[in-house]
């Protein structure tokens, strides 16, 4: 498909966000044009995915990648409490040789998921190059005085984290070492979860003293928490919400720690513990905030050695 051909299936594809009222100029234009919510703080993220590390055309059908596309950073979007409409900029780096239907297949994921969550595709680019990837920029909206941020927690607070880890970091793990994932972490690492709903749940409430969304590893992630903030942690290895089938396995940290999982990592104030009660079946309680330092304690108090282990783009 050329490069015009494909910008007119994406216009008619994407027409109904000719219907939104806050999108004054929609695709077609050199650049778009928002009316932000009355008393609204924007909130930006922009992410890429690029095939051979984020994911594979192998094991990924053409619908899982564009969902994939935009769920990463609607995790972002989720770590701060932002609230729809959402707003989305894709950028396409295709070779010449890209097959037209895996295009149509990415755009239909994209389409799919923009209808679940609320999303309006308000532009983008596209752009020829050696390799397939995708870039995707994400905006939502917050309260200025109730955004999460990465910093806030303080000495004896409760660290949460939503839903499971380690099922999408172990099939990564498994791609990058040329071995073929099980299908079942394949689901997972293909498939993320944006806990939108937590994340305004958190922000609207006043109840995360800080929030990161699990991208990179939740020990690394963490890491980013108490660094922002200037305190340290200690973490409970046994009350980690590791993926049920993952467990069997019987994981050590290097296993469970690089990344993909996209659930949110939270604190929250003693005195705040009660109000979790209507989303508490969603998360699990895994350690304190503590002064200084970061150590993961297992049932019998000793540390085991999670250090160094996350995910990193320059590795």
């Amino acid at each position: 498909m050329k490069e015009f051909d494909l910008i007119k299936y994406i216009q008619k594809s994407f027409q109904k966000n000719n219907q939104q009222k806050n999108l004054l100029v929609p695709i077609g234009d050199d650049c778009s044009v928002i009316v932000p919510p009355k008393k609204m703080a924007q909130v930006t993220t922009i992410d890429s995915l690029v095939e051979g590390n984020h994911f594979s055309s192998k094991y990924f059908t053409p619908r899982e990648i564009g969902r994939k596309a935009l769920r990463v950073n609607l995790s972002d979007l989720a770590s701060m409490g932002a609230r729809p409409p959402y707003y989305a900029w894709l950028v396409f780096a295709l070779p010449s040789n890209f097959p037209d239907a895996s295009i149509k297949g990415i755009l239909a994921g994209v389409k799919e998921d923009c209808r679940r969550y609320n999303v309006i595709l308000a532009g983008g680019n596209i752009t020829g190059s050696a390799e397939f990837q995708i870039h995707l920029a994400l905006s939502g909206w917050v309260k200025p005085q109730r955004m999460l941020t990465r910093s806030g927690c303080r000495h004896g607070d409760h660290i949460f984290v939503t839903g499971t880890i380690g099922a999408s970091t172990l099939a990564y793990q498994q791609f990058k070492a040329g071995k073929r994932p099980y299908p079942w972490l394949v689901k997972r690492w293909a498939n993320p979860d944006p806990k939108l709903k937590i994340g305004i749940f958190l922000a609207e409430n006043r109840l995360a003293t800080a929030c990161i969304d699990v991208s990179d590893g939740i020990f690394q992630d963490l890491g980013h928490i108490i660094k922002a903030s200037n305190v340290g942690a200690e973490l409970n290895w046994e009350a980690l919400p590791i993926f049920p089938r993952l467990k069997k396995l019987k994981p050590i940290p290097q296993m469970i720690g690089f990344g993909e999982d996209y659930e949110l990592l939270f604190t929250v104030n003693p005195g705040n513990l009660k109000k979790l009660k209507p989303i508490r079946t969603q998360i699990t309680e895994i350690g304190r905030v503590t002064k200084q330092g970061f150590k993961v304690l297992d049932s019998r108090g000793e540390e085991l050695n999670a250090t160094n282990i996350g995910f990193s783009h320059l590795a």
